[in-house]
């Protein structure tokens, strides 16, 4: 019965969201969202193929993975906690609660991307044969 109840309450925990994080309005107004902020043409499908497998079916800005073994990740691109001192050095957030702000988000995901490509996330299957590539991206 204890493991029942302590289960419950992981599973409750795990499925709030912090007050100031942003409603789901859907993975095509963060693909506008994303242009606004920066994103090339070329690379919205991607993302917005990226955005949905991170951040679950419709697109997800409050989702949070504290399973994730760098500190749990973040947002729409969930962002690895891994990557906070960096974003806070180059003035993106302030705190990991900004990275459940999806124009932070995604800018802190257009940062990463423009240094690694989508190499940050892991995997070629969710990404089109488009061989573009950021011009200061590393060679894989």
């Amino acid at each position: 019965m204890r493991r029942m109840a302590a289960a419950v309450l992981i599973i409750a925990a795990l499925n709030q969201t912090p007050a100031d994080a942003a409603p789901n309005r859907g993975c095509r107004h963060y693909v506008d969202l994303a242009r606004q902020v920066g994103w090339p043409k070329s690379q919205r499908a991607n993302l917005w193929r990226i955005m949905e497998r991170e951040s679950g079916p419709g697109c997800n800005p409050a989702a949070i993975n504290t399973r994730d073994p760098w500190g749990g990740s973040y947002g729409l691109l969930q962002i690895n906690l891994s990557n906070l001192g960096w974003a806070k050095r180059i003035g993106l957030v302030n705190q990991p609660a900004d990275l459940l702000k999806p124009e932070t988000n995604l800018k802190v995901g257009l940062a990463l991307w423009r240094l690694y490509g989508w190499r940050p996330w892991g995997t070629r299957s969710s990404i089109t044969n488009n061989n573009e590539r950021p011009l200061n991206a590393h060679k894989p």
